[in-house]
């Protein structure tokens, strides 16, 4: 089918810019769409075609016309660009069907990692990092200080370290899947090279797409919900509240926040990538 192959060509092109060769490639397109999706001398071939320089997509001209496809599409996915042409709700459509169909081949929500922040009555930047059994990770910024990717890069390390104490098995067996939205500061180029060090699958992300960050809709929800009508004096204040906000939520809450995601997936699919309002 002509959309599958071109659908197949956009994750091939995925796992060549994420640093992956050919056989790499190829198992991962067959974990997710079965051994008969592509021949692994197929994958080898489009590989030298992008080694080659050559990232246009496009079958080779014959006597019908060629197969059109959206690279631009494939650069938002891999260069996560705020600024893309592509219409955004095709590239949301894209990413969560793709996601959902890993998923459903290759669970791994139990390995996610997702992060993101928050203002905290409009004084406090609050940045945190959570998976199904709880947070990983929190810090908060002190005033005046807003995320840049040196800041990032620092927060990354600590976040790593957490991950060794506190998720040990995330670093021996398939590994960790880190999931965080497109915000600047989040896809420069260090930043990116500081995640392929730390060997981090990192799961796309499509722009201006809150909805469907586990932090947003689920998390900073309940957050905001029992902030309100609150006063803090300083950032101590404002720490030890989330200390116990944190350690008030049982397993199961977190787990609920990430387990929604597939359920989400579905949603933006279901309605052809429009935003999900509630």
């Amino acid at each position: 089918m002509k959309n599958e192959k071109e659908h197949f060509r956009h994750i091939l092109l995925f796992y060549f810019r994420k640093g992956r060769n050919a056989t790499q490639a190829h198992k991962k397109l067959c974990a997710v769409y079965g051994d008969e999706a592509l021949k692994e001398r197929q994958c080898q071939n489009w590989f030298a075609k992008f080694c080659s320089g050559d990232f246009s997509l496009k079958d080779e001209k014959r006597s019908g016309r060629p197969v059109e496809v959206d690279d631009d599409l494939i650069k938002a996915i891999i260069d996560l660009d705020r600024h893309s042409t592509t219409p955004l709700r095709l590239q949301r459509s894209f990413i969560w069907d793709l996601l959902k169909k890993r998923n459903e081949n290759d669970p791994f929500l139990k390995r996610l990692i997702t992060g993101d922040e928050k203002w905290v009555l409009k004084k406090v930047l609050l940045s945190v990092w959570w998976d199904y059994k709880g947070i990983v990770y929190f810090e908060l910024l002190p005033p005046n200080r807003t995320i840049n990717s040196d800041v990032y890069i620092e927060q990354l390390t600590k976040l790593n370290n957490a991950v060794e104490e506190k998720r040990p098995e995330l670093t021996n067996r398939k590994g960790l899947v880190f999931h965080h939205d497109n915000i600047r500061p989040h896809t420069s180029l260090v930043i990116r090279q500081k995640l392929l060090k730390l060997g981090w699958d990192v799961s796309p992300h499509p722009p201006y797409s809150p909805d469907l960050a586990p932090s947003d809709y689920f998390l900073f929800r309940s957050l905001q919900n029992s902030l309100n009508d609150k006063n803090f004096n300083n950032n101590d204040d404002v720490k030890s509240y989330l200390i116990q906000f944190i350690a008030n939520k049982n397993q199961k809450f977190y787990e609920r926040g990430i387990m929604l995601l597939p359920e989400t997936w579905q949603k933006v699919i279901n309605q052809n990538g429009q935003y999900i309002t509630e």
